[in-house]
C-alpha cells in the first residue's frame, strides 16, 4: 500500500473511531454489489448526516432504513416489469406490422410511410404512457439518491458553518441539513467555453451568433470552409486581439460551459441533473476504506438550493492572454463586480470554483484585483480577497503549467495526433495539418500562459519521472541525490542526431529553460508577436520585481513569482486526480529537406507578402519507445490526470502548506485532496471514465470531488469531512527530492528561501 493511501486509511479508521465514541449515527445509503455467484446483494452502509443522542432514535433510523430498502426493491421490480412490458409490446406490434405487410410488397417509400403511420397510431401512445409512469418513478428515486438531496434532507441535523459552528438563526424548517450558503463563482478551463461569431468575413457572415467552437454546429462550420474557420478562430499575433473585421466572443451563462458538444458534459454534473450514476463496489473492508463514497446517486448543486441568483458561470474567451482578457472584454472588472454583487445580495462571502486553466486565471485575478489601478490592477486593495472570498476550490488546476503546450507551439502537435498511424496521419494532414494547427495555436496567448513555470529548478530535477520497473512492474523513480550539475538536468526535448546545416537545434538535449527561451523568442514564426511582452517565464526575475510596477504584470499568472493574497480567513482547496499517464517530455526529429532556416530565431516568411510563417521541420519522433521509462511514441509520461502532471497539480499546494511559507504570507489554510483514478464503463454515460475517474475533465463528475464541493458550498460538516489532506501519489517524496537538490526547488528561484 502506498504511503498516501495508508495515511488515508488510518485517517478514516481514526475518524470512524471518534464517530463511534460520539455516538454519531449517520443516515444510511444503499450500496449495490455483486455476490460471488453474480447475484445482486444489498448492503446498508453509513454516510452523512444524522446525529442521534439516544437508543430510541437509533432504532428509528434502522427502521427507516429497512423501509427504504423495501421501497427501493419494490421500485426496481416495477421498473423491470414495465421495461419488459414495453419492449414486449413493441416487439409484438412490429411483428404484426411486418407480417401483415410482407405479403403485399410496396415501394420503400410507401412502406416507410405506412410504418410511420402505424408507429404513431399504435406504438407511440403506449410508449408515452409507459415512459411517463417509468420516469415518474425513476425521477423521484433519483432525486432522493443525489448527494445534494441527501445532505439537504438530513433528519435532525443542523447546518454547519465551515468552521463547524451552527447557525442558530437558520429557520429553513425542520430539515436543517446542507443548504445553499455561500454564493458560487464558476470558472471553466481551456477550450471548454463556447465561442460565438458576432462579426466575420464574407465567407462566414451566414453564421452570425452561431458557435464556431463548442457545439454541434462547430463541425458544420469547420467542414464548410476550413480555412475561413481557422482565420476566424485565430488571433492577431501582433496585438493578441481580434483580426480586423472579426469578432468572436465567449458564450454566456451556464450554457457556455455546462456541456462542450451535445452531451459531453463539463460543469453540468455540478449544476444540473443529467442522469443516474450506478456502479458496483465489492463490499470488503478494504474497499470501504478506500472508497467511502461507494453508493448509487446523482449529484446536483440545485438540490441544495443553488440557482442563477446565487451561482454564476464566469465564462471567458480562453484563446486570449490574460492581460488581453481585461483589455478587450473587461473580464476581470466584471468578475470583481460579480463577486461584490453576490456578497452584497447574500450577505456571505463567495466561493470561487475553477477548473483547469481557470485556476491560472484565478491566480492572475488575485494579483490583478489587489494591485493599484495605475499599475494595471483592479484597485481593490490588499484586503479585498479576505473581505469577499470565503474559499477557493481549484479543481485540476494548471498551477505550474502543462508540458503539452510545448509541442503545440513548437510543431503544432499533440500526443494524440502524433501517435496516429501513417494512413490516419495522411488524412489528418489533409484536413488539419501540423502547420495549419501551429499557425492557429501560436496566435493564442493562453497557450503561452500555460507553458511550464519554474524553469529547470522545478522541471529539470526529474524526481517525478520513472527510470525503470522491478520484477512486479513497480515504478523506480529517478534518484536525484547525486545530480549536481546543470548538464544533468532532465531534458524536456531530446533531439535525434542530424547533420542539418544551419539548424537551430545544435544541442541534443534542451532543458526547460532552453525550450522556453526558444518558444518565446520564436513566437511560432510570426514576426513581431506580442506574447513575449505580455508574459515572462522567468520566475526568479518575477519574484524580485516590485509589486508596484508594470513589469510585475507579466508574472501575475505565475504562482512561483507571486504570493497567495493576504487572506487569512480564506481557504484553498487543491482537488485533482492522479494515476493517469501524463505528458512530461518529448523526443523530436528534424527533416533536413524542410529546414530552409525555418524554426530559427531570425525566421522570416518565405513569401514576404504572406502573414503566415513557413512549415517547421521539427516533429515528435514517434519511433522512440522505452517501456521501462514510460516512454511511448516519443512522449515520456509521469503521474498526473492525463493533461496536467502531478508536479503542476500539487507542488505549489504542498509548498503553501509549509509553516512560514513565503508564498503564503497570511498563513491561509490549504488542503490537498487527491482522487486516485479508477476507470469504469457506464452505459448511462458512454465514453466517459465513470464516477471515480481522476481524468482531467472527468474529475468534474468524480463523486468525491462533487461531494467536497457541495459540502464546502453549503458549509455542511466541512471540518469533519473535507478539511484534511488525501494524498495517494508520490507528491511528498517528489517535493522533498526537488527541494533537497542543490539546483532544485524554490530556493533557486525565490530569494529568501532557506536551502
Amino acid at each position: 500500500m502506498k504511503a498516501g493511501a495508508k495515511r488515508e486509511s488510518e485517517g478514516l479508521r481514526g475518524r470512524t473511531s471518534r464517530a463511534e465514541d460520539d455516538d454519531d449515527v449517520r443516515c444510511n445509503r444503499v450500496h449495490i454489489s455483486l455476490g460471488k455467484n453474480g447475484e445482486e446483494l444489498q448492503q446498508v452502509t453509513t454516510t452523512d448526516i444524522m446525529k442521534q443522542t439516544n437508543q430510541g432514535s437509533k432504532e428509528a433510523a434502522v427502521s427507516a432504513t429497512a423501509d427504504q430498502l423495501r421501497l427501493e426493491n419494490e421500485r426496481k421490480k416495477r421498473i423491470s416489469t414495465l421495461k419488459f412490458v414495453i419492449l414486449a409490446f413493441v416487439g409484438i406490434a412490429l411483428s404484426i406490422y411486418l407480417s401483415t405487410n410482407s405479403a403485399h410488397p410496396t415501394s420503400l417509400d410507401s412502406n416507410h410511410s405506412a410504418f410511420d403511420d402505424f408507429y404513431l397510431t399504435h406504438v407511440q401512445p403506449v410508449l408515452d404512457r409507459g415512459l411517463m409512469a417509468f420516469n415518474g418513478t425513476r425521477i423521484e428515486s433519483e432525486e432522493k439518491n443525489r448527494v445534494g438531496y441527501r445532505l439537504r434532507h438530513a433528519p435532525e441535523s443542523f447546518h454547519n458553518d465551515a468552521d463547524g459552528s451552527s447557525d442558530d438563526n437558520d429557520n429553513r424548517g425542520e430539515n436543517r441539513g446542507a443548504y445553499a450558503k455561500y454564493p458560487l463563482i464558476l470558472l471553466p478551463g481551456f477550450i471548454t467555453t463556447g465561442l460565438e461569431l458576432w462579426e466575420g468575413h464574407e465567407c462566414f457572415k451566414q453564421h452570425f451568433r452561431q458557435r464556431l467552437w463548442g457545439s454541434v454546429s462547430m463541425a458544420k462550420t469547420f467542414f464548410s470552409d476550413r480555412e475561413c474557420w481557422r482565420k476566424h478562430l485565430a488571433l492577431d499575433p501582433k496585438t493578441g486581439l481580434d483580426p480586423e473585421g472579426i469578432r468572436i466572443r465567449a458564450a454566456q451563462g451556464f450554457e457556455a460551459a455546462d456541456n462542450f458538444v451535445a452531451t459531453y458534459w463539463v460543469f453540468s454534473k455540478l449544476i444540473e441533473n443529467l442522469g443516474e450514476f450506478r456502479f458496483f463496489m465489492e463490499l470488503s473492508r478494504l474497499s470501504l476504506l478506500k472508497f467511502p463514497h461507494a453508493l448509487m446517486y446523482d449529484l446536483n448543486l440545485a438540490d441544495v438550493g443553488y440557482d442563477g441568483s446565487n451561482m454564476s458561470m464566469m465564462s471567458y474567451d480562453w484563446r486570449l492572454g490574460y492581460d488581453m482578457m481585461e483589455k478587450r472584454d473587461g473580464f476581470f472588472t466584471k468578475l470583481k463586480k460579480n463577486v461584490e454583487a453576490h456578497y452584497i445580495t447574500s450577505g456571505e462571502k463567495v466561493i470561487m470554483v475553477s477548473h483547469s486553466m481557470g485556476g491560472t486565471v484565478v491566480n492572475y485575478f488575485f494579483q490583478w484585483v489587489t494591485a493599484e489601478v495605475k499599475f494595471g490592477g483592479g484597485g481593490g486593495g490588499k484586503d479585498w480577497v479576505d473581505k469577499y472570498v470565503h474559499a477557493y476550490v481549484n479543481i485540476a488546476g494548471t498551477m505550474l503549467g502543462v508540458p503539452k503546450s510545448i509541442p503545440a507551439l513548437l510543431s503544432g502537435e499533440l500526443k494524440d495526433t502524433a501517435v496516429l498511424g501513417a494512413q490516419f496521419d495522411t488524412l489528418l494532414q489533409q484536413f488539419f495539418s501540423r502547420q495549419w494547427r501551429k499557425n492557429l495555436w501560436t496566435t493564442w496567448g493562453s497557450l503561452y500562459g500555460m507553458l511550464p513555470k519554474g524553469g529547470d529548478a522545478i522541471w529539470g530535477i526529474g524526481a517525478d519521472v520513472v527510470v525503470g520497473k522491478d520484477n512486479v512492474q513497480n515504478d523506480t523513480f529517478r534518484d536525484v541525490s547525486e545530480l549536481r550539475t546543470k548538464s544533468e538536468m532532465l531534458p524536456i526535448i531530446s533531439w535525434d542526431e542530424h547533420n542539418c546545416s544551419d539548424a537551430p537545434f545544435t544541442e541534443n538535449n534542451w532543458t526547460m529553460q532552453q525550450t522556453l527561451d526558444f518558444i518565446y523568442n520564436d513566437g511560432g514564426g510570426y514576426r513581431d508577436h506580442i506574447y513575449s511582452t505580455v508574459f515572462s517565464h522567468d520566475s526568479k526575475k518575477g519574484w524580485i520585481e516590485h509589486e508596484d510596477s508594470m513589469e510585475k504584470k507579466k508574472h501575475w499568472h505565475d504562482p512561483i513569482a507571486t504570493t497567495l493574497p493576504m487572506a487569512p480567513s480564506m481557504k484553498l482547496y487543491c482537488l485533482y486526480g492522479v494515476g493517469v499517464p501524463t505528458e512530461r517530455s518529448y523526443h523530436y526529429k528534424v527533416d533536413c529537406k524542410k529546414l530552409n532556416h525555418t524554426c530559427s530565431q531570425d525566421l522570416q516568411p518565405i513569401d514576404e507578402d504572406s502573414e503566415e510563417p513557413p512549415e517547421c521541420p521539427a516533429t515528435i519522433d514517434t519511433s522512440v519507445f522505452d517501456d521501462q521509462k514510460d516512454l511511448q511514441y516519443g512522449v515520456r509520461f509521469s503521474d498526473g490526470d492525463g493533461s496536467v502532471p502531478l508536479l503542476s497539480l500539487g507542488y505549489m499546494c504542498k509548498k503553501y502548506k509549509e509553516p512560514s511559507s513565503l508564498h503564503n504570507p497570511s498563513g491561509m489554510r490549504v488542503f490537498i485532496r487527491e482522487r486516485q483514478h479508477i476507470a469504469e464503463t457506464s452505459l448511462s454515460d458512454p465514453g466517459r471514465g465513470g464516477p471515480l475517474s481522476g481524468e482531467h475533465v472527468d474529475i468534474l463528475g468524480n463523486l468525491g470531488v462533487i461531494e467536497d464541493v457541495v459540502r464546502i458550498a453549503t458549509g455542511f460538516e466541512v471540518e469533519e469531512k473535507v478539511n484534511y489532506d488525501i494524498i495517494h501519489s508520490e507528491l511528498e517524496r517528489i517535493t522533498n527530492a526537488i527541494d533537497s537538490h542543490p539546483n532544485g526547488g524554490l530556493k533557486n528561484t525565490v530569494k529568501g528561501y532557506l536551502p
